[in-house]
């Protein structure tokens, strides 16, 4: 219970932040985003071994935010965590190549363990940071959190803009 209210905090902190400064609008319009998710449940984990894939997509929009998509996908031969979700993002300059992160948005899980199906859809954010390689290359480190534990954990992923 206190993980959740932390996290609550942690999200709506980051989300007022970024609101009292102007942000400066992004030269490229659209990312992909290609990278590695694990989870922070280690029953989560543990039921599913195999690499954990995520990719996903971005807009910039000049009167919401960036607007992202992502996938994310984990199995092994009895168990399978797929992963949808759609958040309105907010990016706050820290320092020269470096940008904190904060999202809300939408969650949508699938588990598939011991034959049994779950599909869950629930509130979900993420913080985190993203450092500038050049130009139109970034890394992301970020912690997603999504209402239940089979979608909370951390993102490290390679954008791509244009």
């Amino acid at each position: 219970m206190w993980r959740r209210m932390i996290s609550v905090a942690a999200l709506a902190l980051a989300a007022v932040l970024p609101a009292a400064a102007q942000q400066e609008p992004q030269a490229q319009n659209w990312a992909f985003r290609l990278g590695v998710w694990y989870p922070s449940s280690s029953s989560v984990r543990n039921a599913t071994t195999n690499f954990w894939v995520y990719f996903g997509a971005e807009r910039y929009l000049p009167t919401i935010g960036t607007v992202s998509l992502d996938y994310s996908e984990g199995s092994d031969t009895n168990n399978k965590v797929r992963m949808f979700s759609l958040f309105v993002n907010s990016r706050q300059n820290y320092a020269p190549k470096l940008d904190l992160l904060a999202g809300l948005g939408i969650v949508n899980a699938k588990v598939t363990a011991a034959g049994v199906d779950r599909t869950r859809t629930r509130l979900g954010g993420t913080v985190g940071v993203a450092y500038a390689l050049t130009p139109r290359v970034e890394l992301q480190v970020r912690y997603q959190v999504g209402g239940f534990k089979e979608v909370n954990g951390f993102v490290a992923t390679v954008n791509f803009s244009f």
